[in-house]
């Protein structure tokens, strides 16, 4: 096997597939790359098992073949190169060697047969669902959910973002009980690059539609989805944007791209009716600067160790007022400009939810909706390029002058409905009662979120709760 190209091109490649490494593999070829070079063109692969990244590129083949090197070892000699070099390998197989020789250098690597490497998993296109979306509706769409991915693998389904694309829409959504984030998108045809009036259109743009096949819905692992999110880069609608082809079956999910192929597993169960967490009214609404609102939070979260703030809604001189109070280090208040659409009104938040699930709204101007101080909020977008985004996050109770943050056991509700979180019934049951006996009374804990009467409310969805006490943190 031999093969020659650039330094540039090769360091992208070998960066595009070192997600894919796993930090500790349980075999020794997991921490190598796949190099297979036919046609003209070389594969880079790297399998920890769960998740396959294939990075392909065009380069000069003298003799076909297949090897194995170490990744790490690897990446380490060629990302100091200059990126003019022209790299030659030449792979002894029957060594067991790969030879890399650049201007003057020389470097032997020891490797492993790559029949000893892992096959990456294949769908059978008439076996699996499949949509072509465009990489800057993927972007947007994770940019806005996957904070709000559960970090606890023992409900592995919330640890991953739903993904749900019909003929003309996609959605996205994650939810960890502190926060739930929902992004819906169009599926809409791309056509060339905009144009100035005094610029000539370039020849080169090429014209690509999304579609889908047939409706489907997956949820794809966080981690998966974070290096889809670094290949993905920061295209949008009239500038880098390329279309992503997704294959799926019940196990099995592939991204394929021009340059890059990302093969992960599927995470099983039923996932949560999110929508019905989402009020379809609401009785106060405040716009606000999302960079004045993040600073602010950014600053009063540094005077209490618990991070709680107060907001607080004047409508009479349509100011947001946000203050802590610290019990060491001291006490700090801020006031907002704001449009506010509400009587006098306070709710508190952690700052540890808050600030990003702010981050995470695409928009210079974000708004807040509320009901009562002890529902959840959401932030919205007031003008954005995306078709819809809501981010719900969940209060913290207040008491006497200061916040404080204390078990809610208050419904989630709205106007026409009252309901509640119900796990999957995938996912194993959990004491919800020795749960609660060990929560902090300084922190919400998900199983402290217990649905008793309140208030009357009538229902038309008596059949759709979802008990947010089964949502792990």
């Amino acid at each position: 096997m031999k093969f020659s190209c650039t330094a540039k091109q090769f360091d992208a490649a070998l960066d595009t597939v070192m997600g894919a490494i796993p930090s500790k593999p349980n075999h020794p070829i997991l921490a190598n790359v796949l190099l297979k070079a036919s046609n003209k063109k070389l594969e880079i692969g790297a399998f920890d098992l769960s998740l396959g990244i294939t990075a392909h590129l065009e380069v000069s083949v003298e003799i076909e073949g297949s090897f194995t090197i170490p990744a790490k070892h690897l990446s380490n000699i060629i990302s100091t190169l200059p990126k003019e070099e022209e790299l030659s390998f030449t792979i002894q197989s029957d060594k067991q060697e790969a030879t890399l020789t650049c201007s003057g250098k020389r470097y032997n690597f020891r490797g492993m047969a790559a029949s000893d490497f892992p096959q990456l998993p294949t769908i059978e296109p008439s076996t699996g669902s499949s949509a072509i979306l465009t990489a800057s509706v993927l972007a947007r769409g994770l940019k806005t959910t996957l904070f709000a991915t559960a970090s606890d693998e023992t409900k592995l389904i919330l640890t991953g973002v739903r993904l749900t694309v019909s003929a003309q829409r996609v959605e996205f959504a994650a939810t960890n009980s502190k926060s739930l984030a929902v992004v819906k998108d169009s599926l809409h045809s791309h056509g060339e690059q905009p144009e100035s009036s005094n610029e000539k259109k370039p020849k080169s743009k090429r014209k690509f539609s999304t579609s889908s096949s047939t409706s489907l819905a997956i949820t794809v692992p966080k981690t998966a989805l974070k290096e889809l999110q670094k290949l993905l880069g920061n295209p949008t609608e009239t500038k880098d944007d390329f279309p992503i082809q997704l294959l799926c079956n019940d196990s099995q999910i592939i991204f394929s791209g021009a340059n890059f192929t990302l093969v992960c597993r599927a995470l099983a169960g039923s996932y949560p009716d999110y929508q019905q967490l989402i009020p379809s009214s609401w009785s106060r609404e405040v716009s606000v600067s999302s960079q004045q609102i993040l600073a602010a939070v950014t600053r009063l979260a540094t005077f209490d160790k618990h991070k709680i703030i107060r907001l607080v809604l004047n409508p009479s001189e349509q100011v947001l007022s946000l203050y802590v109070e610290g019990k060491d280090i001291g006490s700090g208040a801020e006031s907002l400009p704001a449009l506010i659409k509400s009587d006098d009104f306070q709710i508190g938040f952690d700052a540890d939810v808050l600030i990003p699930a702010i981050k995470a709204i695409p928009s210079s101007e974000l708004c807040f909706s509320f009901n009562e101080s002890h529902h959840p909020a959401t932030i919205n977008l007031p003008d954005s390029t995306l078709s819809s985004a809501t981010v719900l996050v969940m209060p913290v109770e207040l008491g006497g002058e200061s916040p404080k943050h204390q078990p809610s056991r208050r419904k989630l509700s709205s106007q026409t409905a009252s309901t509640t979180i119900e796990e999957s019934e995938t996912i194993e049951d959990e004491s919800l009662s020795d749960e609660a006996s060990k929560a902090s009374v300084r922190e919400i804990e998900p199983t402290e979120i217990e649905e008793i009467e309140t208030e009357s409310i009538s229902t038309d969805v008596d059949e759709a709760n979802l008990e947010l006490a089964a949502l792990p943190m």
